[in-house]
């Protein structure tokens, strides 16, 4: 994990405007080692890692945000990021005439992913320089604690000068006392989870998520609030229809204390620890064992035919260690990996936690242990690089999927995170952050 910075150097300027002028500073944003708002000054051409701003819109604009800003996610691949998430999200909404750095902030429940792209604008002062190399995660915690810190700062500056009343000053104190009440908080997330600023969502869907809650669980709604955001009544239809009933193996339920490092380590890490406790050799996994240790037979999947456009899988408690498995997944190598996502979402999820598993194409931490576990466990890195020896060519993976029975895409992702073949740029940002002063454009990433 990155640690996250905001360094504030106060200087007054000459603006009329008196927040403007007592909140001016040389501004910076540190991930670690790197400099977020690293630039080329134009007009002294000089390289410089702060900006000379007032900080008090960024301030303004990360209270205003603050519910979305941390619970709610990136649309799933495919969907293209609306206006008002981009406004929630991207840094540049922050605007007031200063020209900031492209900055992306992206939640996934546990941690705070940074994006960011350089600025060169012709005919701006200031073009920005530093770009991670790759989404660099900050976790949620010390996001939230910078971030604090650092409105709080703002507020005391204003106090410092004479200005208590401030609509940052009244806005933050709502937000706190929201924080502070269990009950206020977590209505406060679901509207972000659904796509809604503070107060905006109609009160009839929040109070619908309220009681979809009680079957579905707090972690699972809010894997799902996302995915189905307003329509989120639909949600009753999964509560209502069955599935296929399975008893998953005992072996799901011994949990194992490899709860540390990034999601896609925690999801390999669990995949390992499973295939050990069963003897599995580094081999392709036959579909009966996956729905053996699902404890469903491969008659009653024979059998099964999803609903049309169910946009998550559910598998959901009943009696006596019984589940009722709702899979969504047509084609065989998806279905397989869908199998081995649930596999994985079961052994992982804390003791503690009740409720639904959720298998969805959204991005939280959750998804991505899934998938991380599902690509090692269906195809464990070892034993494709035996595969493989040394030959990374677009046959040999297709050889690889076909002899592990998972689809090109696991295979190139495999090879990608493990560092045996390139990343490939296009695939650095969920999409284009493109802007001017005036208006917040989208462009779309290929291959994102």
């Amino acid at each position: 994990m990155s640690e996250l910075n905001y360094s504030i150097d106060w200087l007054a300027s000459g603006s009329s405007d008196p927040i403007v002028r007592d909140t001016s500073a040389q501004f910076a944003i540190y991930l670690s080692s790197m400099c977020l708002t690293r630039n080329v000054d134009i007009w002294s051409k000089t390289l410089r890692d702060s900006i000379y701003v007032s900080v008090y819109p960024l301030a303004l604009w990360l209270a205003g945000s603050w519910w979305r800003l941390n619970y709610e996610p990136l649309p799933a691949t495919g969907i293209r990021p609306s206006l008002s998430w981009r406004m929630a999200h991207e840094l540049g909404a922050a605007n007031h005439g200063y020209v900031w750095p492209r900055i992306l902030f992206v939640p996934d429940g546990e941690s705070m992913s940074l994006w960011s792209e350089p600025v060169s604008t012709p005919g701006q002062s200031v073009n920005y320089t530093s770009v991670p190399d790759m989404p660099r995660p900050v976790a949620l915690e010390e996001f939230q604690y910078k971030t604090d810190a650092f409105i709080d700062e703002v507020i005391s500056r204003l106090y410092a000068t004479g200005q208590t009343q401030t609509d940052l000053n009244s806005l933050w104190t709502l937000i706190k006392e929201d924080r502070a009440n269990p009950e206020c908080a977590r209505i406060r997330q679901l509207e972000a989870q659904m796509g809604f600023d503070p107060e905006e969502c109609p009160p009839s869907i929040i109070e619908e998520a309220l009681r979809l809650q009680q079957s579905t669980g707090q972690a699972a709604m809010s894997e799902l609030a996302p995915v189905f955001g307003e329509n989120v009544r639909k949600i009753r239809s999964l509560d209502e229809v069955s599935g296929l009933r399975g008893r998953p193996s005992e072996c799901l339920y011994e949990k194992v204390t490899f709860w540390h490092g990034q999601p896609w380590e925690q999801g390999m890490a669990a995949a390992k620890q499973l295939r050990k406790d069963i003897g599995l050799s580094q081999d392709c996994v036959p579909d009966k064992i996956l729905l053996d240790l699902l404890g469903i037979t491969e008659s009653q999947m024979s059998g099964w035919s999803p609903s049309e456009n169910i946009p998550a899988a559910v598998v959901k408690p009943v009696l006596s260690g019984s589940w009722d498995m709702i899979f969504r997944k047509r084609h065989p190598l998806s279905r397989r990996f869908e199998w081995a996502r649930f596999l994985g979402d079961l052994l992982s999820r804390p003791t503690s936690e009740e409720g639904w598993l959720v298998s969805s194409d959204l991005t939280t931490a959750r998804q991505k242990r899934q998938r991380s576990f599902a690509a090692e466990f269906l195809c464990p890195i070892d034993a494709l690089l035996a595969f493989l020896d040394g030959d990374y060519s677009e046959s040999a993976q297709e050889s690889a999927a076909e002899h592990f029975q998972v689809s090109e895409k696991t295979i190139e992702t495999l090879l990608m995170n493990h560092g045996y073949t390139d990343r490939r740029v296009e695939t650095q940002l969920p999409y284009r952050l493109v802007t001017n002063e005036r208006t917040m454009k989208y462009q779309g990433a290929e291959g994102a």
